[in-house]
C-alpha cells in the first residue's frame, strides 16, 4: 500500500453567519426565476463546498462544481487523502486494509490549511461561500471551517476591493447534524435550488431548516468495526454487550443519524434482512412524499452491487412514480473506515417520523 495515494477531487467552502437572509415566500416563486440566466444569479457567485465524508458521486459533484474539503486517513500508520476518489475508495474496501482488526483514524484538516485551501479556491467574483458540513457531533470539520472561513474573510475582501468590487463578501458553514449520504441530500438540494435562481442567503436559510429533517440510516456489515470506531469517538450508540449479543445472534442494527444523534433505530437478524427492510422503508416514506426531492444511496464496495438486492427495484420505481432523483455512490473513504466494508446507507429528508 503506498504512503500517501492521493483520493483528491474538488474542494469545499465554507460559512459563517446567516442574519437578516432574504426568503422567498413559496418555492415556486424561486422556481419561477428560473427563466434567469444562470449567469446572472447567485450561482455563478457562490462556492458551495462540502467536505469528503459526502456521499455523492463524485461526477456529480465536479459536474455541479462543488468543492470537496479533504479529510486526511489514517491506515496501519499510512495517511490517505480522501477527497471522494470512488475508484481509490473501491479497490481500498475490497483490501485487507479495509478489515476490522486494522487501525484506522480520521483526520479533519486543520483551520490555518483549510483557509489556504479555500483561498485557492476563491476568485474575485466569489460574493458568496457556502459550505455543508458533516455534523460537529462527529468531526472537528465544522469548527475549524468556521474559523477558516473568519480568517479568509478579510483577505479576500481585500483582494475584492483592489479589483474594484466594493460588496461584501459573505459566508455560512452549515453543520448538516449526520453525514454519509444524509450530507448528500442537503448539498443536491442546494444545487437545485441555486440553480432555480434562489439567492444564496435565503439558500442557506433553506438548507438550515431542512437539516433536522434529514434522516440518515447506515447498515453496517462489520459489528466490530463499527464498535471500535464509534468508540474512538465516544459514540456510545453500541456498548459492548450489544456488541458481542449481535454478534452471537447475527443482529444487524440500523443506525439512524438525525440532527445530531446516532442510535440504533432498529434491529434485524442477518445483514442481508437489514438491508431489504431499510430498503422498504425507504419506499414507504418515498410513496408518502419527501420534504427534498433526492434519495441518496451508498455503499462501501462496487456501487453495481445494490442492484441485484431486494427491495432496491421498488425504491427505484418510487422515485421515478414521484420525481425524486436517485443518486447512488461509493461511500467515501472517511465514512468506510468508521463503519467498514459493505456497509451500506440511504438518506432522505421527511417531516414525518422515521418510523
Amino acid at each position: 500500500m503506498p504512503s500517501s495515494p492521493a483520493y483528491a477531487f474538488l474542494s469545499p467552502l465554507d460559512a459563517n453567519t446567516a442574519a437578516n437572509d432574504r426568503r422567498f415566500a413559496t418555492l415556486d416563486e424561486v422556481v419561477a426565476t428560473n427563466v434567469v440566466e444562470r449567469s446572472q444569479t447567485d450561482r455563478a457567485r457562490t462556492l458551495l463546498v462540502v467536505d469528503a465524508a459526502c456521499d455523492l458521486p463524485a461526477a456529480w459533484l465536479r459536474e455541479h462544481g462543488v468543492c470537496v474539503l479533504p479529510i486526511h486517513v489514517r491506515v496501519d500508520g499510512c495517511t490517505l487523502i480522501d477527497g471522494r476518489d470512488e475508484e481509490t475508495a473501491v479497490e481500498f474496501f475490497a483490501s485487507d486494509h479495509a478489515g476490522h482488526d486494522v487501525a484506522a483514524s480520521t483526520q479533519p484538516m486543520t483551520p490555518a490549511d483549510t483557509c489556504t485551501f479555500l483561498l485557492s479556491h476563491l476568485t474575485s467574483e466569489i460574493d458568496f461561500a457556502l459550505q455543508i458540513s458533516i455534523a460537529s457531533s462527529r468531526s472537528r470539520i465544522y469548527l475549524n471551517s468556521l474559523a477558516a472561513m473568519q480568517a479568509l474573510t478579510t483577505p479576500h475582501n481585500r483582494a475584492r476591493r483592489e479589483l474594484g468590487r466594493r460588496d461584501p463578501f459573505r459566508s455560512w458553514v452549515i453543520d448538516s447534524g449526520t453525514g454519509f449520504t444524509g450530507q448528500g441530500v442537503l448539498v443536491t438540494e442546494a444545487v437545485r435550488l441555486l440553480d432555480a435562481g434562489m439567492p444564496t442567503p435565503a439558500v442557506a436559510a433553506r438548507i438550515r431548516e431542512l437539516a433536522p429533517q434529514v434522516h440518515t440510516l447506515v447498515v453496517p456489515k462489520d459489528l466490530f468495526c463499527l464498535y471500535n470506531r464509534a468508540r474512538d469517538k465516544g459514540d456510545r450508540s453500541l456498548s459492548w454487550l450489544g456488541y458481542n449479543v449481535a454478534q452471537r445472534l447475527d443482529i444487524k442494527p440500523v443506525i439512524h443519524a438525525n440532527a445530531g444523534d446516532t442510535r440504533p433505530l432498529f434491529k434485524v437478524r442477518g445483514h442481508a434482512e437489514a438491508i431489504e427492510r431499510t430498503l422498504e422503508l425507504c419506499t414507504k416514506h418515498v410513496q408518502q412524499g419527501l420534504a427534498v426531492p433526492t434519495i441518496c444511496v451508498s455503499y462501501a464496495g462496487p456501487i453495481d452491487v445494490i442492484e441485484a438486492w431486494p427491495g432496491f427495484a421498488d425504491l427505484r420505481a418510487a422515485c421515478e412514480w414521484r420525481g425524486v432523483e436517485l443518486l447512488c455512490s461509493t461511500m467515501s473513504l472517511t465514512g468506510g473506515v468508521s463503519v467498514g466494508s459493505e456497509a451500506f446507507s440511504v438518506a432522505f429528508a421527511t417531516k414525518r417520523p422515521v418510523l
